[in-house]
């Protein structure tokens, strides 16, 4: 592999944030004490280390920070390299794509060794990509992909899959409970204009037998708040539905506000339940879960992510594309991508591998091919294990308890 730029300049130092907005350092430090300023400014955690002779300085390059799932993302990669010599800058594009190309031309001028691009936009993050392959800086995707063949890898659920498993589950458990296959379901979606909410639709309805009628789809910017008044106005529309389906944290929380003012909300086994799941837990859903409000979620390794780029951009930078796990293969945890079982502020989000064993394949849109893509599995979230430690709604709700 050629010396790049990047890694002949490493020993002098990254240059501190300035310029972008939305910064959040960390370069090895013990507490995790980084803080933000709430309006996506420069915020900035000291500490020893960073990237000198025996550590990188990666940039994770985040669309927006402002729901759970989003910000465990982000921070998840300064967790995992707080007790090493590895730097770490979080930029908080809040679902700007003007802004998180800027912030990404930031990180560009700081020296960075790599960046893990969660793209807010997949055709404007291109610009971002092809700036970084001008200055020799690798570019990874986690979690959505970036429409370029200058990505080296990405590292993703599959979220087409994701609807598909929440069918499957959702008709194996009406038959179980039933012993039916018929239906009436309100579908809830976030911003359908997103290609991630209509392969979560898509693989849900695609899968659903003909005994199961879909009778309405709401649609919401996915927070609670928006969906709530809108799932309100479809079940008195729809009377008769005793099933939702929710794409998203924020409409799950939604439809289960709006059967409570209904005085619809009533437990699985209890006379007049909705079924009421879909893809993503939460910190709040995670207990509804629990309770028995919410039959399932299907959860996304999001805590994984960025440890596992970290990885394999360490490997790339090392070794070379040869170094990567191969399309055709199956990267299996502990042996092919190790993410380390650390413990911080008193949980271990690293202990259930649930990404994997994760075939690698291609990432293929707009009947193009783009980049190797390794497509991790998920976790079903159900009563019995809705407060495991290793789900990134529990260890949101572990953080913000301690801040």
């Amino acid at each position: 592999m050629r010396v790049s730029r990047r890694n002949l300049l490493r020993g002098i130092g990254a240059a501190s944030c300035f310029g972008a907005a939305g910064c959040l350092e960390s370069s090895g430090d013990s507490d995790g004490g980084s803080t933000s300023n709430g309006d996506g400014g420069a915020s900035t955690g000291t500490a020893s280390g960073g990237s000198g002779s025996n550590g990188y300085h990666f940039g994770i390059s985040m669309k927006g920070m402002g729901q759970a799932g989003l910000f465990v993302q982000g921070l998840a990669g300064k967790w995992y390299t707080q007790d090493t010599p590895h730097k770490v800058t979080i930029t908080d594009a809040q679902f700007e794509a003007s802004k998180q190309t800027e912030q990404a031309i930031n990180l560009l001028n700081q020296d960075v060794d790599g960046i893990l691009l969660n793209p807010s936009s997949g055709e404007a993050s291109a610009k971002i990509a092809q700036r970084a392959a001008e200055e020799d800086v690798p570019v990874m995707n986690f979690d959505t992909a970036t429409l370029s063949n200058e990505v080296i890898l990405g590292n993703m659920f599959g979220q087409r899959r994701g609807g598909k498993v929440a069918a499957e589950r959702f008709v194996k458990l009406l038959e179980e409970r039933t012993g039916s296959k018929e239906a009436k379901v309100i579908t809830s979606v976030f911003t359908f204009s997103a290609p991630t909410s209509q392969q979560r639709l898509y693989g849900f309805t695609e899968n659903l037998p003909d005994s199961v009628e879909v009778v309405s789809r709401v649609e919401s910017n996915g927070t609670a708040e928006e969906t709530t008044p809108k799932m309100v106005n479809a079940l008195r529309a729809n009377p008769e539905v005793n099933a939702i389906y929710s794409n998203n944290v924020g409409s799950g929380m939604g439809a289960l506000q709006a059967l409570q003012q209904l005085d619809r909300y009533k437990k699985k086994g209890k006379e007049g339940h909705v079924m009421a799941f879909g893809i993503d837990g939460g910190p709040t859903l995670n207990q509804r879960i629990e309770a028995g409000y919410y039959d399932f979620a299907v959860d996304q390794p999001l805590h994984f992510y960025a440890p596992m780029t970290i990885e394999l951009m360490i490997d790339y930078i090392e070794g070379g594309k040869e170094a990567l796990p191969q399309v055709g293969s199956t990267v299996k945890p502990g042996e092919d991508l190790t993410v380390e079982n650390k413990e911080v502020f008193g949980v271990k989000p690293w202990s259930k591998n649930f990404w994997g064993p994760a075939p690698m394949t291609e990432f293929t849109s707009n009947d193009k091919t783009w980049f190797p893509w390794l497509k991790a599995r998920h976790a079903m979230i159900t009563e019995d294990n809705a407060m495991e430690p290793y789900l990134y709604g529990n260890i949101a709700r572990r953080y913000q308890e301690q801040q």
